[in-house]
């Protein structure tokens, strides 16, 4: 599993990383968890200098093919990030294919109440409640 890049790591990033003012606020607060789930819609180029500026260079190559997939990656304070690949478009002959865009979305850690394991079904009777 990639481990995040530490917060107080201060080389910059590189130079495709996208730039949107929630990741910003995210990554400013230390993945704050009540920040709230967002979107962002970017090129393949962004998605691979995103992923360099959170967990380093190491692995940024691995991505799905042009057909299309996901990625899921452990953010800090329970934090997730799923890159969604779209399937790449047809190109003209010379040029051959397109790259398709991603969706990057940062999920946040659920609320503790929802974590909980659901209650118990109460019982009828005495008898099914002390078995």
């Amino acid at each position: 599993m990639i481990e995040p890049r530490p917060i107080w790591v201060k080389e910059p990033y590189p130079p495709c990383f996208p730039e949107d003012p929630k990741l910003a606020q995210l990554l400013g607060s230390n993945y704050y968890p009540r920040l709230g789930r967002f979107k962002l819609r970017m090129k393949r180029r962004h998605a691979r200098d995103l992923r360099k500026g959170l967990f380093g260079p190491k692995g940024s190559r691995n991505v799905p093919d042009k057909e299309g997939g996901a990625m899921n990656f452990a953010l800090p304070n329970g934090w997730t990030l799923r890159l969604t690949y779209h399937p790449a478009r047809g190109g003209d002959p010379e040029r051959g294919w397109e790259a398709g865009d991603v969706d990057a979305e940062f999920i946040p850690p659920r609320p503790l109440k929802s974590r909980l394991l659901p209650r118990q079904q109460p019982a009828y009777s005495v008898a099914e409640a002390h078995p």
